[in-house]
This record gives C-alpha cells, structure tokens and sequence, in this order.
C-alpha cells in the first residue's frame, strides 16, 4: 500500500497533496457509458491494462495515448505526468478491501482473508510491485485497505498506539514477500539446496548445515514463497493474541 515517485526523491507537501486531489478526484468521477470522451478513469483504465501485459519499465504517457488513439498531450490536460500517472493506477487497481465474513468471524480470520487477498492483488498486478514508496498510502482505495486491517487489529485488543505500526509492518511484509515471490527464478530455487549443501562449512554455518534438507532449504525447492507467508503471519497473530489476553 504504497504511492510512487520514479524519480527516487521524496514527497513534498505540495506534491502528495496534488497527487491526492488527483486520486480522490479519479474514486468520483464518473464516465458516461454512451460518451467515451477522454477521461482520468479511462486513461488509468488503460495504463493498468498496459502495465498488467507489460510490465511498469514498459509504460510511457506514449504508449497509452497510443492505446487510447490519442496524443500524448492530450492526457496531461488530465493527468501531470507519469509519476501521478502511475500513483493513479497503484490507487485504482488497488480496489475496494476484501469484505468482511458474514456472519462476522474473528479478528484473527478476518486478518488472514485480508493478507491472502492482498497476496492476490499482488499476483494479479505484479506492476505493483516495483512502484518505489515515496510517502504513505493517500488515496481512497489503498487507504480503505488500511481501514480494512485496523479494525480487526483493535478488535484484537492492542493499545491504539500500537494499531498504526503493526498494520504497516503486515502489509510492508506481504508486498516485500510478493515481491520475491514474483522475482524469483523457479530453476534457481529449485537448485538452491543442492548448492549450499556443496559449500556450506558446519563449522562456519552450523545451524544452517543441521538445516539442510528442511522446508526452505530443500533441493525440490520450487520457490514457492506462500508457506512462508501464512507461516509468519500465524506467529505474528500468535504473538499479537498473547500481548492482548492480559488487557
């Protein structure tokens, strides 16, 4: 849940805040269904498509203006340039949160519906992924995602305090474990354990060696980065649960 700046420099606070007048403006307009005049919804409509084939590197203001039959200067009477270009499409391909279980179910399952749907996200849009975080979420969907982690984690009983850093550390972990998972190469982690088992010194690496051959180090190996997911998020809860029961 993150909002991009390509150039790598940070968020003034009159860039997040017109790049916020641009998402919020884009989550209530409205397109006519017998007009497709050019509008911020149908150019982010179609960069998230672009992307979604494409990948990011592969996005330009030129390349959805072709998609669209237009010029390039036609789109920045609507959108600045790419870098809100792309925060628009990180904020609308984010979507609507998951809904809550009805009946409602407990904190806890309602935390890992939320993980395994941002996981998906994720999947769908791997774009997503290599958007660099300049500042924290400000448009309405990423934003209603957060809402939509919080609740579950102040049902759980944590001082409010607490509430803010944990649920940056839940959705900080899944987006970086998407990552991996959407880098990794299926031979290269296939061959892993047979690699390190060939040089790994027990003197030097004894825990490491004694593990050899366990889940995550082993030779079949094929990458798949989920087990590691609900593994650390169960713990996580497990601990969460544990700090709460006394209050």
């Amino acid at each position: 849940m993150t909002r991009g700046d390509r150039s790598g420099r940070a968020a003034t606070p009159h860039d997040l805040s017109a790049v916020a007048d641009l998402l919020w403006r884009t989550d209530t307009e409205e397109q006519p269904e017998d007009r497709p005049r050019l509008s911020v919804r149908r150019i982010v409509n179609a960069a998230v498509a672009a992307a979604d084939a494409e990948g990011l590197a592969a996005l330009s203001m030129q390349r959805v203006a072709a998609e669209l039959g237009c010029t390039a200067m036609a789109l920045y009477r609507h959108i600045p340039g790419k870098d809100q270009l792309i925060a628009a499409m990180t904020d609308f391909a984010t979507g609507r949160p998951p809904t809550p279980p009805s009946p409602p179910a407990g904190w806890r399952a309602e935390v890992e519906a939320w993980v395994a749907s941002l996981w998906d996200l994720y999947l769908r849009h791997p774009w997503m992924l290599r958007v660099p975080t300049s500042s924290a979420p400000v448009g309405p969907n990423e934003l209603a995602w957060f809402e939509a982690l919080l609740r579950p984690l102040h049902r759980a009983g944590l001082p409010r305090e607490e509430l803010i850093p944990l649920a940056t550390f839940v959705s900080s972990a899944v987006r970086d474990l998407a990552r991996v998972a959407t880098e990794l190469d299926p031979e290269s982690a296939a061959a892993y354990g047979e690699v390190l088992a060939r040089r790994l010194d027990p003197e030097r690496f004894p825990l490491l060696c004694s593990l050899a051959g366990e889940e995550g180090l082993d030779e079949d190996e094929d990458g798949d980065v989920t087990p590691i997911v609900r593994h650390g998020i169960t713990r996580l809860l497990d601990g969460i649960e544990a700090a709460a029961a006394p209050r």
